[in-house]
């Protein structure tokens, strides 16, 4: 057979638009940031790609979460179900559509929830099922106590594990708007937040000079002190920059990312400081193990409760363990090292 001139011509365009339809796009990134205010002050996080560019519904891209796991996730997705994580999501303009059950009980953000559904803890698979998420961003926790829920839940969309053992702020948060698209927002929800930490950080130090600071919780049969991962603690030591008391610092150095250390009655003084926020619920057996405290001769030795430096904080509020509560919380404690009549 003979081809003609314009036969060929049709022939080879066929040839370049199925080539055209047969290629993906599918980017790769990784969820592995430095643990430095400098890094995201500096213009982009370790883990993040450059800013997300506009796509359609179908691209993918490869993300490596805090398990090492690289993931094939939506480069923009839609209908996000999130574990612990909706406050992050938030401050960059998110909604997640399912939220795990503790979300809703933080006062900072349960009135933002109000179009999300509680997917329950451990997650409830049928729910999430009739959500029809097209990601998953669960905490390194959930994958611990729940790998059984999880397993299923990966035939459902495409799961991220992020782990709490970071830097709320500079590591975890950049993760979660990385994954959302959203870098350009978190920078600036992270500028605005240092200008106000740095601001209230030259007031308190005008306030308190060298006095240090501590955090307890109060339970029933249990005494703990706050460190550096905990949102109390990191408010205090991080955002504030507040002195703990030594034993406080010494284990903040063996362990960034420690939470609290549970302490005897009889070990208070050690850590008693001319400052003390104290966290205890207001009903049941807590607040009777507080008031029983509050009658000893130990507690009334205290440096801080003669002085009249003791400050109990509403529990409701001191709940949550994100960027939100942190930031709402700095400025709560702003106003009580600082007021006149503390």
């Amino acid at each position: 057979m003979k081809f003609n001139a314009s036969s060929s011509l049709a022939f080879l365009l066929i040839i370049i638009l199925l080539s055209g339809c047969g290629a993906t796009a599918t980017h790769e990134t990784t969820g592995s940031t430095k643990s430095s205010e400098e890094t995201v002050s500096s213009g982009a996080s370790q883990s993040a790609s450059s800013e997300t560019p506009a796509s359609t519904d179908s691209e993918t891209r490869v993300f490596t979460d805090d398990l090492g796991r690289e993931v094939e996730i939506p480069v923009a997705p839609q209908r996000v179900v999130i574990s612990d994580f909706a406050a992050e999501m938030l401050a960059v303009g998110g909604t997640p559509i399912g939220a795990g059950h503790n979300e809703f009980k933080n006062v900072f953000i349960a009135d933002k929830l109000e179009q999300t559904e509680n997917i329950g803890d451990p997650p409830n698979v049928e729910k999430l099922l009739e959500l029809a998420p097209d990601l998953i961003v669960a905490s390194t926790v959930f994958h611990e106590i729940y790998p059984e829920v999880m397993e299923q839940l990966e035939k459902v969309a495409p799961i991220l594990f992020i782990s709490f053992d970071q830097d709320p702020i500079y590591d975890t948060f950049p993760k979660i708007a990385d994954v959302l698209g959203r870098q350009k927002e978190a920078k600036q929800w992270i500028a605005e937040y240092e200008q106000e930490a740095e601001q209230a950080r030259a007031q308190v130090k005008a306030a308190l000079g060298a006095d240090t600071v501590s955090i307890f919780r109060i339970e029933k049969g249990r005494l703990r002190i706050y460190l550096n991962r905990n949102f109390a603690g990191y408010m205090l030591y991080r955002g504030l920059q507040v002195n703990p008391p030594k034993e406080v610092a010494s284990e903040i150095a063996k362990q960034p990312f420690g939470s609290a250390i549970q302490i005897s009655l009889e070990k208070l003084p050690e850590y008693a400081t001319d400052h003390m926020f104290i966290i205890v619920r207001n009903e049941g057996d807590d607040q009777a193990e507080f008031e029983q405290i509050k009658k000893s001769a130990l507690w009334k030795s205290l440096p801080a409760v003669q002085e009249g430096n003791v400050y109990q904080l509403e529990t409701d509020k001191y709940y949550g363990a994100d960027i939100i509560t942190i930031r709402e919380t700095l400025k709560e404690a702003l106003v009580i090292l600082t007021s006149d009549n503390r």
